[in-house]
């Protein structure tokens, strides 16, 4: 990591940053990139990976389908409709 690196991001992303910042940005950046590099130099054979850092099992909740039970009111408003769709004007011409 160097100034011209931090430039060019900076470029992209909008950023502006006087002289002292950039060269605070940059000792950070290269922290942050030294710090990923111990964690790649880590040995994980043999370990399973986990959804959450304590195993205490499936943390998500299940997706059911539901409905508000309105479905036949909204669409009852529609100007048109075909085969409980609404028939919206063409948007992309060729």
């Amino acid at each position: 990591m160097n100034s011209k690196i931090l430039n060019e991001l900076c470029s992209h992303c909008a950023f502006i940053l006087n002289d002292a910042e950039k060269e605070r940005m940059v000792a950070d950046l290269k922290l942050i990139l030294e710090y990923v590099d111990q964690v790649h130099s880590v040995s994980t054979d043999g370990i399973e990976p986990l959804v959450h850092p304590i195993n205490i099992g499936y943390l998500r909740m299940l997706d059911e389908p539901e409905t508000s039970g309105h479905e036949n009111l909204t669409q009852s408003e529609s100007i048109e409709k075909t085969d409980d769709f609404y028939v919206v004007p063409k948007v992309i011409e060729p």
